[in-house]
């Protein structure tokens, strides 16, 4: 079979990851004592972990696209499509399950902190929506790229619109993919913004001089 997945992307991933790993353990273990912009090191380490998860998002976006691309060149899109489709239902799923306060349940006590949105939950929609979006626009490859751009942009510059959100009328399930408002640690508005401009870097790699490039850094299949 042939290589198909690109080995730096992979590295990239896996250092987001890790990233993401150590910033939850140093920040939940660190001493609040040093928890202080008075020291070098804590500033060094705040802004790394503050780009993390920007870096996370845009990966995954782009390694997206990529695959659904190249699936699209060889004929699989449907293929892929719906295993893209698959995969993202499954992330929320596990997302909440995650989640499940199962001994208080088995007591009797019940409660929504199990609706509460994480990672999980945000790629598996994001999946879900670049991949109906691929589907659309899968045989105009510019249109997608525009499109996506336009989204992801329209995501930042209204940040100001959705800062402080509260949708109080909405139920639970449906605001907290939207608003912090009931503790959410992610929402769509603005990571989905991060996935979309990975998705058109991920155009821009598949339709431009740095294909050939890429193609020599196929160390790995998938």
């Amino acid at each position: 079979m042939k290589n198909n997945r690109l080995y730096f992307l992979d590295a990239v991933r896996a250092f987001a990851i890790l990233m993401m790993l150590q910033g939850h353990f140093i920040d939940g273990l660190l001493n609040p004592v040093y928890k202080s912009t008075a020291y070098t090191a804590f500033n060094i380490w705040s802004e790394l972990r503050g780009n993390t998860a920007p870096l996370f998002f845009t990966i995954t976006g782009l390694v997206i696209m990529y695959i659904l691309q190249t699936a699209q060149a060889k004929g699989k899109a449907s293929f892929r499509i719906h295993k893209s489709l698959k995969r993202g239902l499954s992330l929320i799923v596990i997302g909440y399950a995650l989640r499940i306060p199962f001994f208080h349940w088995l007591n009797g006590h019940f409660n929504s902190y199990f609706l509460i949105i994480d990672v999980l939950q945000i790629i598996g929609v994001s999946l879900l929506l670049l991949t109906g979006l691929f589907y659309v626009l899968k045989s105009k490859t510019t249109l997608l790229s525009i499109v996506l751009t336009v989204v992801g942009t329209l995501i930042f510059i209204s940040e100001p619109l959705y800062r402080n959100l509260t949708l109080p009328q909405i139920p639970d399930v449906f605001v907290n993919y939207l608003t912090k408002e009931n503790g959410s640690v992610f929402t769509i508005f603005p990571w989905f913004g991060y996935v979309a401009y990975g998705a058109v870097l991920g155009n821009i790699f598949l339709n431009t001089k740095l294909k050939p490039i890429l193609n020599k850094l196929r160390l790995v299949r998938f």
